[in-house]
């Protein structure tokens, strides 16, 4: 059985949470017995080193809205017949014929399918579409879906997901979004939560050498956090967020292990230089600021930790299945339904704090307060991690069957009460829902202009495309005027002036 997955692998930036789910995904469908797989990528060669399969080249979206719309428009065009709609050399061409030898599709987990990475949706609707024209059963895992959707891409979304066999979304933010859209989407955890080392692949060392090795004698703790520091100051957050690891690790005399999530390979770049500002504010010494790990070694590292604090993504995902108490810090409304999300799913949602509780002299109670209580956190994790494991195993053998041809009902994770309410942060719902009003209407309008000011690119350039044209032709019209043969046969009254 050959299947083909897509995931948003091969940047030139290597990005720890893409990559992950991406193994994970691999992983799975080999420990189920399918091992003819194909990834699509943006750097197919070193996907094939990183995971040992085969490998092609993914679509490659336009970021304007416009033209990535017009673009899926054409791919549409083609997959209905019309062979002049995209030139024979058009890059969808081979994909097509990838998708056309395969057995299935499977689009692996992530937090794109939204108007700000509008391109990487696109990409996946295409991918969805073919899969569909070509009757090729698809699934979509564990997904964020939104929070900001415009018009056009919304409906782009939801023509995806009701085109696959089976599919699942990783929050119930998303989830709600489905329903009220009526699509049968399922509720999982993200695809990297139990991330399995795969014998048969093939890693590539990381692009630095190891620079932290744990010892049972030096607990630590792993911080990780990206340049992006939504509305608030970026010095004032990475000083606000330096206090903050202090606070911890002089609580708990631990090291502080930096692990960057996106870098690009061999340089102190992103995460690495945002960790590096923020050790520089630290007075706690025993600081490591990590080069760029693999996937597999980030997520190895994170669960061996004594706590983590993050504004990333994963490294909550890492931590949660390994019972390891974690800090989550949002930017933004979009950090708050995923972090928030990955930490519901565990009934922990109510310890996520966002930049508007950060800020606050309470904030310092709370950390002491989340601190104290880390043991149980732990327990209560390490109890809850077995059901879980099970549940997201019998996810991955849903979409086996899927893939083989069985009609699936997506699963829907249970919902948990909040454990240790003493840790909410009695922030009041309406204020919140406001919060995120206000996020999303800023987002929409940040897209919308985004469109508006590509498409004035594009009328603007064709105008003057056509200007230019109407020039060539007067002048060829006014040499044609002043030819000879055009004087001589007015002189003989054969033309009118």
């Amino acid at each position: 059985m050959r299947i083909v997955v897509l995931g948003d692998i091969g940047q030139p930036v290597y990005h720890v949470g893409d990559e992950a789910m991406t193994h994970a995904v691999v992983a799975e469908l080999r420990f189920r017995g399918i091992t003819d797989i194909t990834l699509l990528s943006r750097n197919p060669e070193e996907s094939t080193r990183l995971y040992g399969t085969a490998a092609v080249k993914t679509l490659e979206f336009p970021w304007p809205p416009n033209r990535r719309e017009t673009y899926l428009k054409e791919i549409q065009s083609v997959l209905a017949g019309d062979s002049n709609a995209l030139p024979s050399d058009d890059q969808v061409h081979p994909l097509i014929q990838t998708i056309a030898s395969s057995d299935g599709v499977v689009i692996a987990g992530g937090g794109n399918m939204n108007s700000p990475y509008g391109w990487l949706l696109y990409e996946r609707a295409a991918v969805g579409a073919i899969a569909k024209a070509l009757g090729k059963p698809l699934v979509i895992s564990g997904q964020t879906v939104g929070p900001v959707l415009t018009g056009p891409d919304y409906d782009t979304a939801l023509e995806l997901y009701r085109s696959a066999a089976l599919s699942s979304v990783r929050e119930r933010t998303s989830l709600q979004m489905m329903r009220d859209a009526g699509v049968p989407a399922g509720l999982t955890l993200d695809d990297a939560s139990f991330l399995i080392s795969d014998p048969t692949s093939r890693p590539e060392p990381s692009s630095a050498s190891p620079t932290y090795s744990p010892s049972p004698e030096r607990p630590f703790l792993v911080a990780s956090f990206a340049g992006g520091t939504g509305a608030m100051d970026k010095d004032d957050f990475n000083q606000r967020v330096a206090e903050l690891l202090d606070r911890i690790a002089k609580a708990g005399d631990l090291d502080v292990v930096m692990i960057p999530h996106m870098s690009h390979p061999g340089k102190a770049d992103l995460d690495i230089e945002t960790h590096e500002d923020i050790r520089r504010r630290m007075t706690w010494d025993r600081v490591t600021v990590c080069g760029q790990f693999t996937a597999e070694e980030a997520a190895a590292l994170t669960a061996q930790a004594e706590l983590v604090v993050a504004s990333r993504y994963h490294p909550i995902v890492f931590a949660l299945s390994a019972g390891v108490p974690c800090l989550g810090l949002a930017v933004d409304y979009y950090g708050e339904v995923r972090l928030g999300g990955a930490l519901a799913n565990w009934g922990l949602g109510h310890t996520l704090r966002s930049l508007r509780h950060i800020v606050t002299p309470e904030f310092d109670e709370f950390v002491d307060e989340f601190w104290s209580r880390r043991d149980e956190i732990r327990s209560y994790l390490l109890e809850l991690s077995p059901a879980h494991a099970r549940f997201q195993g019998d996810w991955w053998d849903a979409v086996v069957r899927a893939l083989r041809g069985a009609s699936e009902e997506a699963p829907v994770l249970g919902t948990l009460a909040p454990a240790f309410p003493e840790l909410d942060s009695g922030e009041h719902p309406v204020a919140a829902k406001l919060t995120a009003n206000n996020e999303s209407h800023i987002g929409h309008q940040s897209v919308e202009l985004f469109r508006l000011t590509h498409a004035l690119e594009d009328t603007t350039a064709t105008l003057a495309a056509v200007e230019a044209e109407a020039a060539q032709l007067r002048l060829q019209l006014g040499a044609l005027e002043s030819s000879r043969v055009v004087r001589l046969a007015r002189w003989l009254r054969l033309l009118r002036r």
